[in-house]
């Protein structure tokens, strides 16, 4: 949202530039929040655990001979901050069954970590 008009009492601060939320007075203080728009990634999962039901979200794939269920989701990877709070946060994850949220640094951290593995993948 980005504006300092229209705000609620209770935001103090500005809007990140990020932020999509339409911040209203009486808001829960539980949900006060800013976020981000959120990117869609199509992703395959591999489904760990003792539940052989279908996916909450997504398609179960054709067993693969091997024993392992997977299953085809979208990933969302969106930002998160509570108003007023130091910390962003960075969500990736089905919505249900997977997700990761580590902040902006950590996942500077991971992302180069990542290309490593995906590089030994790839030999």
């Amino acid at each position: 949202m980005g504006s300092t008009e229209g705000r609620p009492r209770w935001q103090a601060e500005e809007c990140p530039p990020w932020c999509v939320v339409l911040h209203g007075p009486h808001d829960d203080e539980g949900d006060r929040r800013h976020v981000s728009a959120s990117l869609a990634v199509p992703a395959r999962q591999l489904r760990t655990g003792g539940d052989a039901g279908p996916p909450l979200f997504g398609e179960p794939d054709p067993d693969d001979g091997h024993g392992e269920r997977t299953a085809t989701t979208d990933l969302a990877v969106c930002l998160h901050r509570r108003v007023g709070a130091p910390t962003t946060w960075v969500y990736v994850g089905d919505g249900a069954e997977q997700a990761l949220e580590l902040t902006v640094d950590s996942w500077r951290r991971l992302v180069p970590a990542l290309d490593r593995v995906l590089d030994l993948a790839r030999a």
